[in-house]
């Protein structure tokens, strides 16, 4: 598939979000419950898409008004049942699910990037995450299958494992002309294995393995078919309670990437895959309420990314676009009392260290520091925010990974 970029005016999105949920108990280990939710986007103005044609054509761009896109609408349905039962002496939790997805494109990057982890603070407590649209995978329907099933080895010991099946029912009726788009298929099965143990009343240590694989479209430059990219990652860490709202966290994340895509840069105008790059990341979290309502959160990364099997980029590289230094903070404060109770305000700042510009290490791209803001109000069953994400333009005239200033605005209604 083609790849589609936002033209960089595209910096204004409204989200209005609508959700419902019940919950039957059958009898006192046995409950059954449904979710749904229903998303309508809008967009500040007509925007542009482009795609990058070849190399002969590069000043070609072909542009697309956003009207022909219908992105306006997104539903949800989940059906789940939960059912808790014994075994001799082991106490277990299993929850099965479907989730049924509508909407004319699934919208690639549907939670929020790390980059933006002050919006993902902030929604992750108050608001569900704004659907960002990053790429467009040609796919219409979605049906994933899921189970989670968690047992308590004893009162300190659970063992935890999720298992996810993506089903994508192909369906592309309504799909516009659009030339460099292909329906290409995603069914994928994504496991995680998961451990928590309670050291002492305050310290608990974790630890969990996952895998994934993601099907890529398309040929390299010598008409081979593109592989599926390959994840494998495991986490162990410890976290620990400081005190009455203050957690830290010291985790180490190693994962594993098979066949990477990306340009190649023999040959710009096609992608090769590198066979296998190794990331290990140890990550530092401080989170806590100084009074009630004036919360904050900072971290520090630091990531060690190498290509360590490929023959056509140089073992040792550093991954593209990757910093070794990464780290941020971000305050928010609710008014608990009064007149203006609910309203809250927050901010923050992210640090992104430098970083190679492409495959080969040729260039370094400069370190920046995004900012970031918000204002949110919340009571029972309604919830608003206005965030901006990059206030000061940072990074972008030199990153095109970095997010340009963006506007969110949301709705969140429950009913």
């Amino acid at each position: 598939m083609g790849k589609v970029n936002f033209s960089p005016n595209i910096n204004k999105h409204n989200n209005i979000n609508l959700d419902r949920s019940s919950q039957a108990l059958t009898n006192g280990n046995w409950t059954i419950a449904d979710s749904f939710r229903a998303a309508y986007i809008s967009w500040d103005r007509t925007n542009n898409l482009s795609s990058s044609q070849t190399q002969n054509e590069l000043e070609k761009e072909r542009y697309f008004d956003y009207g022909e896109f219908p992105l306006e609408e997104f539903y949800s349905l989940i059906i789940e049942t939960t059912q808790d039962f014994q075994t001799g002496n082991l106490n277990h939790e299993t929850i099965i699910g479907v989730e049924v997805i509508k909407n004319p494109f699934i919208l690639f990057g549907e939670s929020i990037e790390p980059s933006s982890y002050a919006l993902e603070i902030l929604t992750n407590s108050l608001l569900p995450s704004p659907y960002l649209a990053r790429d467009f995978v040609s796919k219409k329907n979605y049906l994933g299958l899921f189970i989670e099933h968690e047992i308590n080895l004893s009162d300190r010991l659970s063992f935890n494992f999720e298992g996810t099946l993506d089903v994508v029912i192909d369906d592309t009726i309504d799909i516009p002309e659009i030339p460099f788009v292909e329906p290409t298929e995603n069914n994928n099965f994504y496991p995680e294995i998961a451990l928590d143990y309670q050291l002492t009343d305050k310290i608990w240590l974790f630890a969990s393995f996952e895998y994934a694989a993601e099907p890529i479209a398309g040929t390299d430059a010598r008409d081979l078919p593109l592989r599926a990219e390959i994840y494998r990652g495991f986490e162990v860490g410890i976290e620990t309670e400081l005190s009455n709202n203050w957690l830290a966290t010291l985790s180490f994340y190693h994962e594993t990437q098979n066949n990477i895509t990306t340009i190649d840069p023999n040959e710009p105008d096609f992608n090769l895959q590198i066979n296998q790059q190794i990331s290990q990341s140890w990550i530092g979290e401080l989170r806590g309420e100084i009074t009630p309502g004036w919360w904050v959160y900072g971290f520090y990364t630091y990531t060690d990314a190498t290509v360590t099997k490929d023959e056509e980029i140089q073992i040792g590289n550093q991954v593209e676009g990757v910093a070794r230094h990464s780290g941020g903070f971000w305050t928010s404060y609710e008014i608990t009392r009064g007149s203006w109770q609910g309203w809250g305000f927050g901010g923050g700042i992210l640090v992104n260290g430098d970083r190679p510009g492409d495959t080969t290490n040729s260039f370094t791209l400069p370190s920046y520091l995004q900012t970031d803001a918000a204002i949110f109000y919340s009571q029972n069953n309604f919830k608003a925010a206005i965030s901006v994400q990059n206030l000061f333009n940072a990074g972008v005239d030199n990153d095109g990974e970095a997010t340009p200033r963006s506007l969110f605005s949301t709705l969140w209604f429950q009913f």
